[in-house]
């Protein structure tokens, strides 16, 4: 199955997920975009820095979410915002919140962009702690 992660600026939230799925599961492609990202941007430095302390595979480079990405077994975003804009743009494609995929919940995983390491612990946890859930729902084929 191949799999998108899905934040704003493809360099903080979404880089994470992919990082912490590729470490998980080999059973599944995954990768990551942002809605308002800049090709070949670097991760943040915070992320970077959680991605190398967790021993976790490298991220793809940032990446603009286009028409191709939509046709994609799963999309997977880190706000309501975000799953509201692809779901208007690409009325076809299969797309959930983490939280929403994950756990039934409708929680956002906040954007920790300008914020110190802590803030981005923080969102670290929660991605990982959904993307669990979203790996263990996969392969039970649920």
């Amino acid at each position: 199955m191949r799999i998108i992660f899905v934040c704003t600026g493809n360099t903080c939230r979404s880089p994470l997920a992919e990082s912490i799925a590729k470490s998980l599961s080999d059973a599944h492609d995954f990768t990551s975009r942002g809605l308002s990202a800049f090709d070949g941007a670097p991760v943040s430095q915070h992320s970077r820095t959680l991605i190398h302390q967790h021993g976790l595979p490298e991220p793809s480079p940032a990446q603009q979410f286009s028409q191709q990405d939509a046709d994609v077994d799963l999309i997977v975003t880190m706000s309501a915002d975000h799953k509201r804009y692809i779901e208007l743009m690409y009325p076809e494609a299969n797309v959930y919140t983490l939280s929403e995929y994950a756990a039934g919940e409708t929680r956002n995983i906040n954007d920790p962009y300008g914020g110190e390491l802590r803030d981005y612990e923080r969102v670290y946890d929660e991605i990982e702690h959904y993307v669990r859930q979203l790996l263990e729902k996969l392969d039970n084929g649920r």
